[in-house]
């Protein structure tokens, strides 16, 4: 997420049926130099179109991504800008109802049992190669990573869920050190994204502890597709666990083994917190079902309502 080591094990036991993706070339024709450009974050409520609809760039064939031209994401200053605004607005709360230990290893079984599905896909490739590495069904979009490995996937493209329709391309390589950056391994990448309208929401973050990256990681931010420019960040430590959206508001999860571990409720327009739950164990997935949100964390399954 994103995937911390332990979830990249279980995440490979979920499958979700997405069509097949066919082997790739690294994309080196017309991929573009990232650029160093720091994001501005301007402080526009009027960003949200709830009925924007993508514009398709043609025909997507995913035996040839090395003709795509993959656009850059501005550079973050990863000091977390959340967008200063009124957030009174009908927000979600979390009230919690259950909490069951688990056996790590039995994720199929959870969802099988409370009947639930993922957005994520992880895509079986050997790693050292360049290939799609998980897939996100979302708003009728379909959001597939590339990269050497599942935990370094930086170029992003956005398609129908048939793979047949192009939309966008992003390449994240700005995102992967943060400047307080302390043990070099610590590179950050993208682990989840959900569309809504004009935006797309992107969780980030390293696969480590937060000191290592300086307490720099764990991120959501909202980018304007339609102008191409980032709107929020959150502030650091806030997600690296899958994410969704419930109304108003985003529930997501940050921890690691050896730090503190939440739950947290997020204005979805500005990125600000609202709520902040301690949990036992650092959260996987959170999965929201009628009026309940069933959150999997790496040794203890949660289920809370949804107010």
């Amino acid at each position: 997420m994103k995937k911390l080591s332990h979830t990249l094990i279980v995440a490979s036991l979920c499958l979700l049926v997405t069509a097949p993706l066919s082997a790739q070339k690294k994309p080196v024709a017309k991929k573009r130099t990232a650029t160093t450009a720091i994001a501005t974050y301007p402080q526009r409520d009027a960003a949200f179109k709830a009925d924007y609809k993508l514009t398709a760039i043609g025909a997507f064939n995913p035996d040839n991504v090395e003709s795509l031209t993959f656009s850059p994401m501005p550079a973050l200053d990863f000091k977390g800008h959340v967008l200063k605004r009124n957030v009174s607005h009908k927000q979600v709360r979390l009230t919690l109802l259950s909490c069951r230990e688990n056996q790590i290893t039995d994720e199929e079984d959870w969802l099988e049992r409370n009947g639930l599905t993922l957005r994520e896909t992880r895509i079986e490739y050997p790693m050292g190669q360049y290939k799609p590495r998980f897939s996100y069904a979302t708003g009728g979009y379909l959001i597939t990573t590339y990269g050497e490995n599942w935990g370094n996937a930086r170029h992003i493209v956005i398609t129908d869920e048939a793979q047949k329709t192009l939309y966008a391309a992003y390449d994240f390589e700005n995102w992967k050190f943060s400047p307080k950056t302390v043990l070099m391994g610590n590179t950050q990448t993208v682990h989840d994204f959900i569309i809504e309208g004009n935006i797309l929401y992107i969780a980030h973050g390293t696969n480590g502890y937060s000191d290592g990256a300086g307490y720099q990681t764990g991120y959501i931010t909202a980018f304007d597709m339609e102008n191409n420019e980032i709107i929020w960040t959150t502030q650091p430590m806030s997600c690296n666990s899958g994410f969704d959206i419930v109304g108003n508001s985003i529930i997501c999860g940050y921890g690691f083994t050896s730090e503190p571990d939440y739950l947290f409720v997020l204005d979805k327009y500005s990125g600000q917190r609202i709520q902040k739950i301690p949990v036992k164990k650092m959260v996987d997935y959170v999965v929201p079902k009628g009026d309940r949100a069933y959150v999997r964390t790496y040794s203890y399954d949660y289920v809370f309502r949804i107010q």
